[in-house]
């Protein structure tokens, strides 16, 4: 099988709760049925094994001798493609843009504004100002949307 049917088979299969599953996998690391069930509020621990054997099929995860799950293949489908891994967390991808031109706001502030401020400084400062709005707001947007 060709790696992007494969792809394509894992996003068509990796939706709803099953891609909570495995939201919390890659934030957490390694987790047992029973800490995947709390986490996650399911009714039973064979929910959260269901969820789980599912992904091991999709070969996603593995199962070690003790029966704790832990990610074996990393993909960035559906809206996981819209977060980045950061040490433990999934975080926005949109917050290190928004990080960067805040940054950059912040250096010319420092050190390029002239006094009195011309019209091209008043207009960066506008324009800049409006652009980590927009980029932070879509940020909660997505973070809103984890998919756990």
């Amino acid at each position: 099988m060709s790696e992007e049917s494969d792809r394509d088979m894992v996003d068509k299969l990796l939706k709803g709760r099953t891609m909570s599953v495995y939201a919390l996998l890659l934030s957490q690391g390694e987790m047992g049925v029973r800490e995947v069930q709390r986490e996650l509020g399911f009714s039973s621990p064979s929910l959260a094994l269901h969820h789980l054997t599912k992904l091991s099929e999709l070969d996603l995860v593995k199962k070690d001798v003790h029966g704790v799950y832990s990610v074996s293949r990393t993909v960035r489908v559906g809206s996981l493609s819209l977060f980045i891994k950061f040490g433990s967390r999934l975080l926005p991808r949109f917050l290190f843009l928004g990080t960067l031109f805040t940054a950059m706001l912040i250096l010319y502030l420092a050190f390029f504004l002239s006094w009195p401020p011309t019209g091209g400084d008043i207009m960066y400062v506008v324009l800049s100002v409006i652009a980590i709005l927009i980029v932070f707001y879509e940020s909660r947007q997505i973070w809103l949307l984890k998919p756990f």
